[in-house]
């Protein structure tokens, strides 16, 4: 009886310590940690990526914790995140989900940063990376497209075969590479002939452009001088000017006011008017001057006699 006892006690203990380490198996397999002094961070991503309760996280490349909730979140998703300790953790830092192994899984990496000091208040930013299954769907995506790329490609090629082909066009290419060939050789020829007389003409415009940079620094200051002077002599011509314009004007002036006297002295009935224009008032005038002309050349042959009469009626 105590033997049976005794064996009962001893597999009960056996089974206890089996299950114990069967727990604690699963608990370093999942990262399970007891420890009381948990972190909980709050990670910010557009999707879930594959994330679910368990997935693990790391920093730097070292487990520290897991993810124990995953929750959509407005337009994107939080992930919450139970870390041993975040005291390495800078205000930089950031997340992203990458594929924990090729048989599945997802992870959550962790690049602590280097500036500023980590508020775990603040939710963490991370981006979610292609992994394989992304490969795949972005592949059907676009085998439709690869397929008419084929086929195009196929069309070309027959086509390309078909212009090789053609006798005329084989002929045609090969006059071309030919004459390329040709073209060729003559412009080595060209450049081995002429090589010393180009070098010579580089070197030529090498000085020429020395010299000219030479005779402009040595002769800036004559420049300047010179423009100066033309520059005052143009002002000189711009005063010229305003004052030949100035005369211009006063001729016009006088032109406009000699020309209305002279239309006056033409459309008028006066003494000017009568002296140029009136044939009848000339003629007399003329008399009136050849009569006077002669009585003076009478006074002066004769002389004159003047009866004077004072007190008495003519």
């Amino acid at each position: 009886m105590e033997v049976t006892r005794s064996t009962e006690i001893k597999v009960g203990l056996v089974s206890l310590a089996a299950i114990l380490l069967l727990i604690g198996g699963i608990m370093i397999g999942k990262g399970i940690n007891l420890s009381p002094n948990k972190a909980i961070v709050n990670i910010s991503l557009s999707s879930s990526g594959g994330l679910e309760n368990g997935s693990p996280v790391v920093v730097d490349g070292v487990k520290r914790g897991m993810i124990v909730d995953v929750r959509n979140d407005g337009d994107g998703v939080t992930a919450v995140a139970e870390l041993d300790h975040i005291d390495d953790l800078h205000a930089d830092a950031s997340a992203k989900v990458t594929i924990l192994e090729i048989t599945g899984g997802k992870k959550v990496s962790i690049d602590p940063g280097t500036t500023g000091s980590f508020d775990a208040r603040m939710p963490l930013k991370g981006v979610v990376s292609p992994d394989i299954s992304d490969l795949i769907t972005s592949v059907g995506d676009v085998s439709g497209d690869a397929q008419s790329l084929v086929r195009r490609l196929d069309t070309i090629s027959a086509a390309m075969t078909a212009l090789l082909g053609d006798s005329v066009v084989v002929r045609d290419l090969r006059t071309m590479a030919s004459d390329g060939s040709l073209l060729v050789s003559d412009l080595r020829t060209f450049f081995q002939a002429n090589k010393q007389p180009l070098k010579e003409t580089i070197a030529s415009l090498r000085s020429l452009s020395s010299e000219l940079r030479t005779a402009v620094t040595e002769n800036d200051p004559k420049l300047r001088q010179l423009l100066d002077k033309l520059d005052r002599t143009a002002d000189d011509a711009a005063a010229v000017l305003r004052r030949a314009d100035g005369a211009v004007v006063k001729a016009d002036t006088m032109l406009t006011a000699a020309n209305d006297v002279l239309r006056a002295v033409r459309d008028r009935d006066g003494t000017a008017h009568r002296l140029i224009y009136d044939a009848a008032f000339i003629n007399k005038l003329d008399s009136t001057v050849q009569e006077l002309n002669t009585l003076l050349l009478q006074a002066n042959k004769y002389g004159i006699n003047v009866n004077v009469g004072l007190g008495h009626e003519p």
